[in-house]
């Protein structure tokens, strides 16, 4: 004779909704994807669109893959300790203070970063350039 429970609680979770939750994100990623614009033009600057400062800035530094600093149209190389007072000399002479920095891609850039911040110590104004392929 069997006298244990006839109604057994079963512990498994029902996948009913599971399923429903399932079957509405379908819907919704389907009509989202109907919204979809494949083509959306996007209206970048050209270079003529852009200020004549940015352009032309008054001194570019670029950074050596060693870490080194120099000045465009130069080809002596300095350390950032010997390149604090040529940089104040040549961004006193100018009147935008636009200051370029370049980085290789190898370099160390905490270099970098160093001439960003002695830009804003010095209130000019940092532009941090990418030159693809070098």
């Amino acid at each position: 004779m069997d006298l244990g429970r006839r109604n057994k609680v079963k512990a498994e979770g029902g996948m009913s909704s599971m399923t429903d939750l399932v079957f509405l994100l379908l819907i919704f990623f389907i009509i989202m994807a109907t919204k979809v614009q494949p083509n959306v033009p996007v209206d970048l600057p050209k270079k003529s669109d852009l200020p004549p400062s940015s352009l032309n800035p008054s001194v570019v530094v670029g950074v050596t893959p060693n870490s080194l600093y120099y000045i465009e149209g130069s080809e002596e190389e300095y350390t950032f300790e010997e390149i604090v007072p040529i940089l104040d000399s040549k961004m006193d002479e100018q009147t935008d203070k636009t200051l370029k920095v370049s980085g290789d891609r190898i370099a160390n850039y905490e270099a970098v970063f160093n001439i960003i911040a002695l830009a804003k110590q010095r209130d000019w104004k940092p532009v941090l350039a990418y030159e693809p392929g070098g």
